[in-house]
């Protein structure tokens, strides 16, 4: 059974996404990013820009090196047609769930702080309680 975390509450969801994908690849963990389609050029740019101290080792769905990268980001579209490969997590950015989700051991649902996103949210969260998920939530900054 999927593993189903809400981040709720982000101020800043793509700035707390490249914290979250910072510290999951520090530990080894590789992972598929799921973004609405006008959010995949912020948050590969975000990921280039986030920290002068480290590098977030990144690409997109379809890249030469993207089995051998430990972030892959894609389109909601691509994710949804398979375009991805076999990851640890898939961390959504989306407003709508990834329909392959049940094959992924973990999901992190980043959520913001505004009424529309949050709204958005409970409906997923909802699905994946009638889903027989117990999904968990974490409030974030």
């Amino acid at each position: 059974m999927t593993q189903v975390e809400f981040r709720v509450g982000a101020a800043d969801p793509l700035g707390y996404a490249c914290a979250l994908l910072r510290s999951a690849q520090a530990k080894g963990a590789r992972l598929l990013v799921r973004v609405d389609d006008a959010q995949l050029d912020a948050l590969d740019e975000r990921l280039w820009t986030f920290s002068q101290h480290d590098f977030l080792p990144h690409c997109r769905i379809g890249d030469a090196l993207q089995a051998r990268t430990p972030i892959v980001l894609g389109s909601a579209a691509d994710v949804d047609a398979g375009a991805g490969d076999a990851r640890d997590c898939l961390v959504n950015l989306a407003a709508a769930p990834a329909p392959s989700w049940p094959t992924w051991p973990r999901l992190i649902e980043i959520v913001g702080a505004d009424a529309a996103a949050k709204a958005a949210a409970r409906q997923r969260f909802r699905a994946y309680r009638d889903a027989g998920c117990a999904p968990t939530t974490m409030e974030v900054e």
